[in-house]
């Protein structure tokens, strides 16, 4: 599992740097791309089947994306109540529906659509690329340092109803893992020590929320992973959870 979790890593994080860095549409496509494939490990979560509801989901998901990148937040925010409207119409005349699955569509967006367009807000800023890496590097060090620290000194149960393995050990082992590494990089990442070290304690706590909010909606759903698209890390939704809720922080804070 840790081998194929090694490899997994060594493959796809210089491909992610080097789009982030390159930026532009290719780095939007991929923010995109990665979305559709959250997005249906989402539906599979939340059991929409339909080809009708998962067609609304992934067509809205390319054009509030697109509206964000090409014409900002506000166009975005029209386009996401446009949807809206759309969507209830659409279930009104295909009536009778599920409405909970309307519901779970509409969370699709502001989850996954809403959350990964942060990552296109903080490549348009000045400092883009330094802000993009500053929250890879953020989660990264967050996983890895509570991942080493729950393993080999965790005793004490975070919040075990929703994930058993995690500790509040390696819940503080992340932390501090991410404040360090945050504080040491921060001339590379243009940032200041002293709030390079509390922006890496906030996103590492965003991160572990992220992380837990969707455990607890794999808990809900009877499922173990998200899917099975990347080797040793199970879905792409698993590997971004943590990502989801930290990038809206940075972005505040850039």
């Amino acid at each position: 599992m840790f081998r194929q979790r090694l490899a997994s890593a060594l493959v796809g994080i210089p491909v992610v740097i080097a789009v982030s860095y390159l930026g532009g549409l290719l780095y939007v496509a991929l923010i995109t791309l990665v979305g559709l494939l959250a997005l249906r490990e989402y539906y599979t979560l939340t059991a929409i089947d339909d080809k009708g509801s998962m067609i609304l989901g992934f067509g809205g998901h390319v054009l509030l994306t697109a509206l964000l990148w090409l014409q900002g937040f506000t166009a975005f925010s029209a386009g996401f109540f446009a949807i809206f409207v759309f969507i209830n119409i659409f279930w009104v005349l295909t009536y009778p529906r599920d409405f909970r699955i309307l519901s779970f569509l509409l969370w699709g967006f502001v989850y996954v659509t809403g959350l990964m367009g942060f990552f296109v807000l903080l490549r348009e800023l000045n400092t883009g690329f330094s802000a993009v890496l500053t929250v890879f590097v953020a989660v990264w060090a967050s996983d890895t340092g509570a991942y080493l620290v729950g393993m080999s000194v965790g005793r004490h149960k975070l919040i075990p109803a929703v994930s058993p393995k995690k500790s509040v050990e390696g819940a503080l082992g992340g932390m501090l893992a991410t404040g360090l590494i945050l504080a040491l990089l921060a001339p590379q990442l243009g940032l200041v020590r002293l709030p390079a070290l509390i922006l890496g304690l906030t996103l590492s706590v965003a991160g572990q929320l992220g992380d837990l909010a969707e455990s607890a909606l794999k808990r809900w759903a009877n499922i173990k992973d998200s899917g099975s698209f990347l080797p040793g890390h199970g879905g792409v939704l698993d590997r971004i959870d943590s990502l989801l809720f930290a990038a809206p922080l940075a972005y505040l804070f850039f």
